[in-house]
């Protein structure tokens, strides 16, 4: 397996984690998805912060927010280590 294809199978799995919103503001890095996951863990972090404030302000959608941006960051969060891991250690 070549670095290309590893790359390639890390931005399917980032596109499958995240929103389509999502996926189009990190269109920037899209040619370095070990960057790409860190800006998406960076703005789901927050999205996550911001769902706290609205659960703080006793609004009815806040937890909801909160809640799906934690499970997002758990599931980046995984895939970054996925991705390290394939970084020190290729496969052949």
């Amino acid at each position: 397996m070549t670095a290309e294809r590893v790359d390639q199978a890390l931005t399917v799995l980032l596109k499958a984690v995240v929103n389509p919103a999502l996926a189009q503001a990190t269109e920037p890095w899209q040619t370095n998805p070990r960057e790409r996951i860190v800006q998406c863990i960076e703005r789901v972090r927050i999205e996550a912060s911001e769902g706290a404030s609205l659960v703080a302000a006793c609004a009815p959608h806040g937890r909801a927010m909160l809640t799906q941006a934690q499970q997002t960051l758990e599931r980046l969060e995984s895939l970054q280590v996925l991705a390290m891991e394939l970084a020190v250690s290729p496969p052949d």
